[in-house]
């Protein structure tokens, strides 16, 4: 639609922020209705918190599709087809949509509805422009409802029994790609309900690992744009199943996501003592010792380096036989980010280990040694030539005497 608007059109069609008929009207907390794209431009581009017409402060910013409205507007639209200035065309994809969402709303057919969505937006994966609800927030709003089990205007609460559910739910929540603005309101809605209900997923199903990894790679988007409070408080069993899935290698994208989400939290609470409690540690040196792959070992390295700023972290470290091995046989051989985190990593053990001859011997035996003279003579940065150089002082009366220490550092 463009241009004038039909001088007979209904006034209840028109959106009160664009002043044209409404293509998708949809309605806020307030009670009134906005066509979709103008309301979401208010929101989330434009950050304002209040409704347009009634200026009351909004808590809940989920969009709900004024069906009746919708359905009325249409019939209207028929009617007057033969005007041009008021032509209606919907597209095949979106119209199609519109009817799963309804259907989402009968109990009996909200597995089945959420299955077609997830096929549609599968089929056309690599083509958004066919089918704009992958960017529809309004869609992850009503997804997110379904995981966390709450009640939107015309969809009934699900129950505890409705495990299918929320699994087709979290697995459509990894096709949809929310604004930023949109995935930070709807996470911290509640005080942070759609994490808790996450994290209480990856607790919960414990036979169910593909619906586990699945909320975590929802997680990791969640954690990139929360605030920091979001990233403190959670419990203990939540590290212990999320290096559960770390364990499967089956999954790649599990154990990134994992990893990132690792990193994104340990600075915050008691998250870095529950991850070492939990088990982290000694698996995270058994898939070092074995990846390749140059940004999965940066992740890999990064996390073990926060974790070894703990004195529980890097008695945990020292006691796997091949952590230090493990870590020593990435420098010079991933990338530079990968050098300047396994000398912190190391400089940080061996700091505080220094009345420990076996840890200066263990690093000895391992190559540790070679492999920080040769980074301090490299292209390294001159912040991890300095890190190195540094170790070199930890031990350096126990090294100077062995015949393995270059001759060129002696004193």
């Amino acid at each position: 639609m463009d241009g004038s608007v039909h001088p007979n059109v209904p006034s209840f069609f028109i959106c009160p922020i664009s002043l044209q008929i409404m293509k998708d009207p949809v309605t806020i907390s307030t009670g009134m209705t906005f066509d979709r794209e103008s309301i979401q431009k208010w929101l989330f581009s434009y950050k304002n918190i209040a409704c347009p017409i009634t200026k009351q402060p909004l808590s809940d910013f989920r969009l709900t599709p004024n069906s009746n409205l919708l359905r009325l507007i249409q019939s209207w639209h028929l009617q007057h087809a033969s005007s041009s200035t008021t032509k209606f065309a919907e597209p095949n994809h979106d119209a199609l949509m519109k009817v799963l969402l309804e259907e989402i709303k009968q109990p009996h057919l909200q597995v089945k509805s959420l299955r077609k969505i997830k096929s549609l937006i599968q089929e056309n994966h690599g083509d958004n422009s066919r089918i704009s609800c992958i960017r529809d927030d309004s869609l992850f709003s009503l997804a997110v409802s379904l995981v966390v089990q709450t009640e939107l205007p015309g969809i009934p609460q699900i129950t505890g029994n409705d495990t299918p559910v929320i699994a087709e739910a979290v697995s459509l929540l990894c096709l949809l790609s929310p604004s930023d603005e949109a995935l930070k309101m709807v996470s911290q809605n509640e005080n942070g309900l759609l994490i808790c209900s996450l994290c209480s997923i990856m607790t919960q199903y414990l036979s169910n690992l593909q619906l586990r990894i699945q909320a975590a790679l929802v997680l990791k988007s969640i954690f990139e744009v929360v605030d920091d409070i979001y990233k403190e408080g959670l419990k203990f069993e939540f590290f212990e199943n999320i290096i559960e899935i770390l364990k499967d290698q089956n999954s790649k994208h599990g154990s990134m996501a994992v990893l990132a989400i690792l990193i994104r939290v340990l600075s915050y609470g008691k998250n870095k003592e529950k991850a070492i409690k939990g088990g982290c540690i000694p698996i995270l040196i058994e898939l070092l010792a074995e990846e390749d792959e140059r940004h999965v070992c940066e992740m890999m390295l990064v996390v073990l380096e926060k974790l070894c700023q703990k004195a529980e972290g890097r008695a945990a470290f020292l006691s796997h036989p091949a952590g230090m091995a493990a870590v020593v046989s990435k420098i010079l051989k991933v990338s530079h980010v990968g050098d300047d985190k396994s000398i912190s990593l190391l400089s940080c053990v061996l700091r505080f280990c220094t009345s420990s001859g076996e840890a200066a011997q263990e690093f000895m035996e391992v190559g540790g040694m070679a492999k920080i003279c040769l980074v301090i003579q490299s292209g390294c940065n001159s912040k991890t030539k300095e890190k190195a150089r540094e170790i070199l002082g930890f031990h350096f009366k126990t090294w100077n005497k062995s015949p393995c220490f270059p001759s060129s550092f002696k004193a």
